[in-house]
């Protein structure tokens, strides 16, 4: 996270000033505090998005959304983004669902079993054995 703040620091002073001004400088303050002081950042002419980390990407949409947008299409941006988490909660609420994860464990050690006869198999304690034992020797005479 901290070389994602890195890369929109570098990347926001490079960015016109008029720009620059709209965002708050609380929030310019944050980047700065918790950029990774030891990473190195260069931004190279031509500017590919695949140059950038994830992180670096969505910090930079939530920028454009809260600070550069218009209302219109800030509010247009928000349902976007309400119906992209609300679509990533219903995944994982499936997937993870109690109810469901139980079903399939059930389902999974049910598959694997054989049905076969069991038989009932007592083993014999100390007096039976001696008893046994005793009957065998005279029954060989």
């Amino acid at each position: 996270m901290q070389e994602a703040m890195t890369e929109v620091y570098e990347i926001l002073k490079v960015t016109p000033i008029e720009l620059t001004s709209k965002i708050p400088t609380k929030f310019r303050k944050i980047i700065e505090d918790n950029r990774a002081k030891d990473y190195r950042f260069q931004l190279a002419e031509p500017f590919n998005e695949k140059d950038l980390k994830q992180e670096t990407i969505v910090i930079l949409g939530l920028i454009y959304r809260d600070f550069f947008a218009d209302p219109e299409e800030r509010e247009e941006l928000q349902l976007k983004d309400a119906e992209e988490i609300k679509k990533v909660e219903e995944e994982m609420n499936k997937q993870y669902d109690i109810d469901n994860i139980f079903q399939k464990r059930k389902e999974k050690s049910f598959e694997n079993i054989e049905e076969t006869d069991l038989t009932l198999y007592k083993e014999q304690g100390f007096l039976t054995k001696l008893f046994n034992l005793i009957k065998g020797i005279f029954k060989k005479k």
